[in-house]
């Protein structure tokens, strides 16, 4: 048998170590509580065990820790569970919990209870004796001993303290260069293209309206509104003649003005005037008129164009000495 299990039988052989039971429907189960020192220092930590002695058989349920832990004065550092020393002859159990208290004077541990259940299925409560623990205050040296407060240490800096620094500069040089970059690719972007010379965009519109059949499918007075839009456009780009928000009359007198043929002018007077009558008076026109007027548009585009082209590529006479004399 083991030093410690002999010790605990012993110790139940004691006198005066039988805690009658509140309700003594059995007297066979015996429990003693004892505290490892009766003194400490406010702070310390003591061991509290509590031990129970029961016939084989016996259901012994441990000390729940919240009612050390409720003791005034007393504070559970850790608790052990429930574990069985010896199972025969009799029944021994052990329960330890680690305490301490931080206030000075004296603790009261009463009466713990420790519930169990004998052979028979009877339920049954015993009592462990109270305890009383002594706690002194703090042993302060003699006041010569007391050393003055030292000052605060000061950490040396280096350079991570200053992180925030160095985040802010690498964010404010992230933005100067994204600005530089951007700019730099807005500077050597290349230029737009020059638009294309106004005959050019007025034949290619007569090629896609025509593409698209209009007076074909019914659609008179689009087609011709269609037609009179790129004759007015091409005007306007190619005689700065604004056209656009002119009256026929006033194309035709521009015209005039701007020095075109007398039968220039007049063949587009007329398709001018077809198209109102076309777009305000809902007439139709007969069916070989249509293409006629597109043939008219282009077939002016074409040589005006043509000829406003071949101006522009001249070379200009230079100048000579003799001129000047």
């Amino acid at each position: 048998m083991p030093a410690r299990t002999l010790y605990l039988l012993l110790l139940f052989l004691l006198p005066g170590t039988r805690v009658p039971a509140q309700t003594p429907t059995n007297r066979t189960v015996n429990v003693r509580a004892e505290l490892a020192r009766k003194e400490i220092t406010i702070g310390d930590q003591i061991y509290l065990d509590v031990n129970i002695s029961a016939p084989p058989g016996t259901k012994v349920f441990p000390i729940a820790p919240m009612l050390v832990n409720e003791l005034p004065g007393a504070e559970v550092i850790r608790d052990e569970e429930l574990r069985t020393i010896a199972e025969q002859p009799e029944l021994l159990l052990e329960q330890r919990f680690l305490i301490t208290s931080f206030d000075t004077g004296y603790v009261t541990i009463p009466p713990l209870p420790i519930y169990f259940e004998d052979a028979n299925g009877r339920a049954d409560t015993a009592y462990t004796s109270d305890l009383l623990l002594t706690v002194k205050g703090a042993i302060v040296s003699a006041e010569d001993d007391i050393l003055p407060i030292k000052p605060i240490i000061e950490e040396p800096r280096n350079l991570l303290d200053y992180w925030w620094v160095f985040a802010i500069l690498g964010l404010v040089l992230i933005g100067f260069g994204v600005r530089e970059y951007r700019r730099r690719q807005a500077a050597v972007a290349p230029p737009p293209p020059p638009p294309p010379p106004a005959h050019i965009r007025a034949l290619t519109e007569l090629d896609a309206l025509e593409a698209r059949e209009l007076w074909q499918r019914g659609k008179t007075d689009e087609y011709y509104v269609e037609l009179t839009h790129i004759l007015r456009a091409y005007l306007e780009g190619q005689f700065g003649i604004p056209a656009l928000e002119m009256t026929t009359r006033q194309i035709t007198g521009a015209l005039q003005r701007a020095g075109l043929d007398e039968a220039s002018r007049d063949e587009l007077a007329q398709l001018l005037r077809l198209s109102d009558e076309v777009k305000f008076a809902k007439a139709v026109p007969a069916e070989e008129l249509h293409p006629q007027g597109m043939e008219r548009v282009r077939d002016f585009v074409r040589e005006t164009g043509a000829a406003a082209e071949l101006a522009t590529r001249q070379p200009v006479p230079a100048s000579t000495e003799k001129d000047h004399t």
